[in-house]
């Protein structure tokens, strides 16, 4: 048996055989080598500070905790989501933006869940609120956003971006690539859980699909593009083939449509009211017609 005495200074020659460089002992050694020395390091913006006058074995440690650390950090920075993008021709400066104005994506706690109102679930609802049940029209946003991603200026991708801005005043953006729901309870379940989350993520969980932003809508709008608003009511009715071939090739077009059950968008930041028939025609109609005139004029196959 040793006593404390002895094994102490064991254990001292043990660690000056291992570190005959440094001197730990309070009587041997100069004030320099007394010092601690500090050696910085740097993680994620917070500075740990070790000293260098330590045991080999101590310093393995922190060498190893430290590389783990940056594999870990390297491990868990974001990566590029994987969506399947749109082939895009790199040589047109020029694109197409989709405004759907009043839409009516109104969500209410119905039963146990929150819901999307619309007239052929919730009728009875809404009129025990004293409401119009046909005033909330979600089918209308469904069917205008399945119209425009399924065409071929989406697919080319010509198509920069659709925003969506509700009776309410939100704002959201749809991205090009996003794939639109084919039933209308799918579309208002997405729907729902957009307005709880303020963002849809794909199946990577990076890239975001829909996601609500801030108004005003012409913040996010390019500066050299032409906002055209789409209504009945308008005095100055054009042939939308005519129409697109006259347009600055530089510009970036925007079309602004009202998705609402009846009425007509009233906006100002609109540089152009124009109507594209000398009747009524549905939102769906309306867009077809805008993507067939544009495909056309860039001739898109």
């Amino acid at each position: 048996m040793l006593n404390p005495c002895a094994n102490s200074k064991l254990k001292r020659k043990r660690a000056d055989k291992q570190s005959p460089n440094l001197t730990i002992g309070k009587e041997e050694g100069t004030e320099e080598e007394k010092d601690v020395k500090m050696e910085k390091i740097a993680s994620n913006d917070v500075y740990l500070f070790t000293p260098l006058a330590c045991s080999p074995k101590k310093a393995m440690l922190l060498e190893w905790n430290h590389s783990t650390r940056d594999e870990d950090d390297h491990d868990s920075m974001p990566q590029l989501a994987r969506i399947r993008l749109p082939p895009h021709s790199h040589n047109s400066k020029h694109g197409v933006y989709f405004i759907l104005e009043k839409a009516s994506l109104v969500a209410a706690y119905v039963g146990k869940k929150y819901q999307i109102l619309n007239p052929d679930e919730h009728a009875n609802f809404l009129r025990r609120k004293n409401m119009n049940p046909y005033d909330f029209r979600p089918d209308i946003v469904h069917e205008a956003l399945l119209q425009i991603v399924s065409s071929r200026l989406c697919l080319s991708g010509r198509l920069r971006a659709v925003f969506i801005r509700t009776d309410e005043g939100i704002l959201i953006r749809v991205e090009p690539h996003t794939q639109i729901p084919k039933t209308l309870g799918s579309f208002c379940n997405m729907m729902v859980e957009l307005l709880q989350k303020f963002s849809i993520k794909s199946k990577g969980g990076h890239g975001k699909l829909l996601r609500l932003i801030q108004n005003p809508v012409t913040y996010h709008l390019p500066v050299n593009s032409r906002k055209i608003g789409l209504s009945f009511s308008s005095s100055k009715t054009v042939q939308l083939r005519d129409y697109v071939t006259d347009a600055n090739n530089d510009e970036n077009l925007v079309f602004v449509v009202g998705v609402m059950a009846h009425g007509k968008i009233d906006v100002e930041y609109i540089d152009d009211l124009i109507s594209v028939s000398g009747y009524p025609l549905s939102v769906g109609t309306c867009l077809r017609r805008i993507c067939v005139a544009l495909e056309r004029n860039w001739k898109i196959q």
